[in-house]
């Protein structure tokens, strides 16, 4: 398309303008770790008293300014309290839904039977209650718990349906680790959004694959930080994204010491220069803050100018920033003064032996699972309890699977083995070509209340990325 002299200066004009009014993420978001980090308040199982989340319309500010917009979340803010509970309670929840819209929840990671789970057969009407009782019998680990609405789990969890569910155990309580919430040891929920010029969250599904926003969230905030003492700092991280991955990194360049995946400890603390985090993934690590240094992590390199200024006409997929969290050390003194310990669980990782092998492929152009879509009424894999299997999975489109109720190790990636932050538990994995898995299957389901297995990439799965998992119990 040519254009002439005239056309050209309006143009020109045009985004000189078009700079001066760029979107509010943009332009206005706070200096670079300049918005105190916000600190979920803790909720805990005490002696059988339930746990109230209360599912409802609230006001947030993303900027940490006083420009409040519209939210949903949990108890009157964005996303919601973190909850810890102990492996042998047994947890009353309380899901209050007062939100205009029916809405499932459920906890990722978290070990008990199907009918527990949550999801499509436990629907939340406008106005209705749940309230499981949940018996937490599982080692300690970093959960999390958000919306997975049938059709609808993209959007209820970008709203703000989510939040982090912390269980521990005798190990965790014995291991000389930082343990005191909101001082040594932070809840991290990382996401990406598009905000408009007012900061409001902007939600436009693609027509294919996942949305991707580029403005930087952490806590709900931009360019967060945090002061701690000069010591051991424990950072609990979670991908609450619909679908970025994060590849994360120290400005000083150092390694971060991860001690815990999805389903909890690592056999020993893995040390890493790079750290990638995949959409509904968990990952602990462990900061040495005793040199007083600052040091900030980072999520890759931010948009330039040009960029900037190609996404005020078309949505960009490139971060405007990618500050994640600077650590401020202060001249307290740590409460966590001991060597990091060599190893975290007493014995080695023990697996089984597969019963069977089979193989999943996840959409890329299309959506399915294997060819299908998801049916409620469909139960597509059925297992025995208390047995282990080879599962095979294949993605053409790089996305994370998890699957609802069950345990798995990664075998290889590729061909190739796993790297060494990988080598424990978990329950969710970003699949690239290939992955094999050995999953074991603690936990029983029933053809009402099955577990769901299905693509982290929102979006994917609210088109038909999943599938129904029957797994019998041991009669």
């Amino acid at each position: 398309m040519s254009c002439s002299r005239r056309q050209f200066i309006q143009l020109s004009a045009g985004v000189a303008l078009a700079s001066g009014a760029m979107p509010f993420a943009a332009r206005a978001a706070a200096p670079l770790g300049d918005t105190p980090l916000p600190i979920p308040p803790l909720i805990e199982s005490r002696r059988g008293q339930p746990l109230f989340l209360t599912l409802q319309r609230s006001h947030w500010s993303f900027s940490g300014n006083s420009n409040k917009v519209p939210v949903w979340g949990f108890n009157g803010m964005y996303l919601g309290p973190t909850v810890r509970v102990y492996s042998g309670d047994d947890v009353k929840l309380i899901y209050s839904n007062r939100l205009n819209e029916p809405v499932s929840m459920t906890v990722s990671g978290l070990q008990v039977p199907g009918a527990l789970m949550g999801g499509a057969p436990r629907m939340m009407s406008a106005g209705a209650d749940w309230a499981p009782v949940l018996p937490i019998r599982q080692g300690a680990g970093t959960l999390w718990y958000h919306a997975n609405t049938p059709n609808r789990m993209a959007p209820h969890v970008y709203n703000g349906l989510a939040g982090m569910w912390l269980v521990e155990d005798d190990v965790s309580k014995s291991l000389p680790l930082p343990k005191h919430y909101g001082v040594d040891d932070f809840p991290l929920i990382i996401q990406d959004k598009r905000l408009d010029n007012f900061a409001t969250p902007v939600y436009n599904p693609p027509s294919s694959g996942g949305f991707i926003g580029d403005v930087l969230l952490v806590n709900g905030v931009q360019n967060p930080y945090v002061e701690v003492s000069r010591g051991w700092v424990r950072l609990r991280l979670l991908n609450g994204s619909n679908a970025r991955r994060f590849d994360l990194s120290f400005s000083d360049n150092r390694p971060f010491t991860v001690i815990a995946s999805d389903q909890g400890f690592l056999p020993a603390p893995v040390a890493v220069q790079l750290l990638t985090l995949a959409p509904g993934e968990r990952r602990e690590v462990l900061v040495d803050m005793s040199q007083g240094d600052e040091v900030s992590i980072t999520a890759g390199t931010a948009a330039g100018l040009m960029d900037r200024l190609r996404g005020l006409f078309e949505p960009s997929s490139i971060l405007t920033n990618t500050l994640v969290l600077s650590l401020r050390p202060t001249g307290l003194l740590p409460l966590v003064t001991d060597n990091l310990p060599m190893r975290l669980l007493a014995d080695q990782i023990l697996d089984g032996v597969a019963t069977r092998t089979r193989e999943f492929r996840i959409g890329d152009s299309e959506p399915g699972i294997n060819g299908v879509l998801w049916d409620m009424n469909r139960i597509d894999t059925t297992v025995q309890q208390g047995t282990f299997e080879r599962w095979i999975i294949h993605a053409d489109r790089p996305q994370s699977l998890h699957i609802q109720g069950v345990m798995f190790l990664i075998k290889n990636v590729n061909g190739a083995q796993p790297m060494g932050e990988d080598r424990g538990w978990k329950d969710t994995v970003w699949v690239d070509g290939s992955v094999e898995l050995l999953v074991s299957f603690p936990q029983s389901s029933s053809d009402h209340f099955p577990f769901v297995y299905y693509s982290q990439t929102l979006e994917m799965a609210d088109r038909g990325t999943a599938g129904q998992l029957l797994v019998n119990s041991v009669s």
